[in-house]
């Protein structure tokens, strides 16, 4: 096994692990839920494309509409990429990616510069951010991107949290369908 498969192998354990810890309760895993994502899809030479050279993912819902509209980013502050449910009996709420009805598919290298929680804040900035600033570092202050998510709020969680967190679980269940060379244990993940 090459050393890059054994990375990728290796980030993926830790992503299914934190996204686990995420669920369970432990909701600061976000932040390595963010570090794995940007290992995987942000870096200079991203490991998944890497390791997995005909990888695809699915275009969002929004990257879509803008394509069709382009003047509907003018004025626009915020979008929200995903779907929240919320069960009001348990207090619990579970967020989910929209993607487009055309369901085309994406290199990943691109895939990661769509927008993602307004025209200019992209999924790559986000997950560089969140990684940067929370997860492998701690700097003393919040970039812009960061503090334009934590205007708006999913439940009680700033806008960020909820939304990496839906990257991760999209990211596995999409290498789950891929489901070339994924170790067993993979095969029994079951995105939210």
């Amino acid at each position: 096994m090459s050393k890059s498969e054994a990375d990728f192998q290796a980030s993926i354990n830790v992503l299914q692990a934190a996204l686990g810890m995420y669920e369970a309760g432990l909701k600061d895993c976000y932040r390595v839920v963010a570090t794995e994502l940007r290992k995987l899809l942000c870096d200079k030479n991203p490991l998944l494309p890497r390791v997995r050279p005909d990888f695809k993912l699915h275009k969002l819902h929004w990257t879509e509409l803008l394509e069709g509209c382009p003047s509907l980013a003018d004025g626009m502050a915020f979008m929200t990429p995903g779907r929240l449910s919320i069960n009001r009996a348990t207090g619990t709420y579970h967020f989910e990616l929209m993607f487009g009805k055309s369901g085309e598919l994406m290199e990943p290298e691109e895939w990661v510069r769509q927008p993602f929680l307004s025209p200019s804040i992209t999924i790559w900035e986000l997950i560089k951010s969140v990684a940067d600033k929370e997860g492998a570092h701690s700097d003393p202050d919040y970039n812009d991107t960061l503090v334009q998510a934590k205007i708006v709020k999913y439940v009680e969680a700033d806008s960020h949290i909820p939304a990496i967190v839906a990257l991760g679980d999209y990211l596995m269940k999409s290498l789950q369908e891929y489901g070339s060379n994924l170790p067993r244990r993979w095969l029994g993940y079951a995105p939210r």
